[in-house]
């Protein structure tokens, strides 16, 4: 990969802007990673405000700085760079524009491991009014009261890839030990990006514990960034858009992003993201295309049951953008593959290529916000491709749909009769 663009002074690949700058914090399970790629590793109760310099963390930093890619989960990227694709690792070195999002210490020594976080992205509790089919109890309440009421899902022997619920006994200590390390020697203006996640944020508590903190702890470099299922009451969504309005006028923060999820449109985005009620999702995110001061985004997980509904995604938000202000941004448009058992690749090579074909075309390669995301897309397809169909995983799918519908009362033969088929 050329450096020309780098501002990250690190120059030896594999090494990751995010590895040293960014920092995910579960407190629901008092974890942490440097990615939502990787493996995550228990934070120590006694010593919170380590959280981005664990033993794990460092070793990968070592071995990057080596010229090795670690694994627990940077094969992520691996396997896309592999195939010539732009990864995320690559992506994020390449966007790169704010020289504050290198880790502080590496400006001093491009050696260092023992490094402060730029951007910190911190989990809540599960609460959620959704139980996505590739989510589980560890992200969603909705998931756990299901599997308190019917047990956990398995058939056949059949491992299913859900995580479990894992509630942190200290919880409510290290929501304090946050903000006192936060507020410890001023860490919180090192920071470039704070992100709020759950469950779901506008359901949590701490969303306005959040906001308070950033109204008396300014930070006018900080992009505020909410990720969220935009699947709340209207009248709730809406009572908090004056705060996040008067945090950037005030100069509180520099920015206010808001990420909807939302994997394609029509009803089997209902069915995929179960709990969501498609138009209320528009009428929330549509409340935001005339706000100037938001940035907005939309994070989409692609999976066998989502990628035919990703060209009407598009198109929507093709339309959407139309009616953005003049000086406001265009849509951010991201995606992730699943790993679940709705990964694609088990479909193989070619299956879903008419579908990626069309939303490819629809994407404006000529667009700063499309630049990368086009390239990514295509490395998904490539990845998909590498593979032959497994009938038997496909099966495992099957017997998966059918225990959600048993519980749910819905019918996944309805909603994607292209899967009620024998595959061969």
């Amino acid at each position: 990969m050329s450096d020309k663009k780098r501002i990250f002074p690190i120059k030896q690949d594999p090494a990751c802007l995010l590895k040293w700058g960014w920092s995910t914090v579960l407190l629901n399970s008092g974890s942490t990673s440097s990615c939502h790629r990787t493996e995550k590793h228990a934070i120590d109760p006694d010593n919170f405000d380590q959280f981005h310099n664990i033993p794990e963390k460092i070793t990968a930093r070592e071995l990057m700085l080596k010229g090795e890619w670690p694994g627990h989960g940077c094969e992520y990227c691996k396997r896309i760079e592999d195939v010539g694709g732009i990864s995320d690792r690559m992506f994020q070195l390449d966007q790169q524009q704010d020289p504050g999002l290198t880790a502080p210490e590496l400006l001093e020594n491009n050696l260092a491991v023992n490094v402060t976080p730029t951007i910190l992205e911190v989990y809540f509790k599960n609460t959620c009014n959704m139980a996505c089919i590739y989510c589980g109890p560890h992200f969603s309440s909705l998931w756990e009261d299901e599997n308190r009421k019917f047990g956990n899902l398995s058939k056949n022997n059949i491992k299913f890839s859900i995580q479990q619920s894992q509630h942190n006994p200290y919880y409510d200590k290290m929501v304090a030990d946050l903000w006192t390390y936060l507020d410890t020697n001023n860490r919180y203006l090192t920071l470039r990006r704070f992100h709020i996640l759950g469950g779901e944020p506008f359901l949590l508590s701490e969303l306005d514990d959040c906001l308070e903190f950033w109204d008396t702890h300014g930070n006018p470099d900080l992009v505020l960034s909410i990720i969220t299922n935009l699947n709340i009451p209207h009248k709730r969504f809406q009572k908090y858009l004056d705060r996040f309005e008067q945090l950037v006028k005030e100069n509180k923060i520099w920015k206010f992003q808001i990420t909807g999820s939302l994997d394609g449109w029509g009803p089997e985005i209902e069915y995929v993201r179960y709990g969501l009620d498609l138009n209320n999702w528009e009428k929330n995110f549509c409340s935001l295309l005339d706000k100037p001061w938001a940035t907005l985004s939309i994070n989409s997980a692609i999976s066998a049951l989502t990628i035919k509904c990703l060209p009407a995604l598009i198109t929507k938000i093709n339309e959407w953008n139309l009616l953005r202000p003049a000086d406001a941004e265009p849509i951010i448009f991201s995606y992730a593959l699943t790993g679940q058992q709705d990964d694609p690749k088990r479909f193989g090579s070619g299956f879903f290529d008419g579908d990626l074909n069309l939303a490819l075309s629809l994407l404006d390669k000529k667009s700063t916000i499309d630049i990368g995301v086009y390239e990514a897309l295509e490395a998904i397809q490539q990845l998909i491709n590498k593979n032959s169909m497994d009938v038997t995983k496909i099966n495992e799918l099957k017997t998966y749909l059918d225990q959600l519908d048993t519980r749910r009362k819905t019918n996944w033969r309805t909603t994607f009769p292209w899967l009620d088929q024998d595959f061969e």
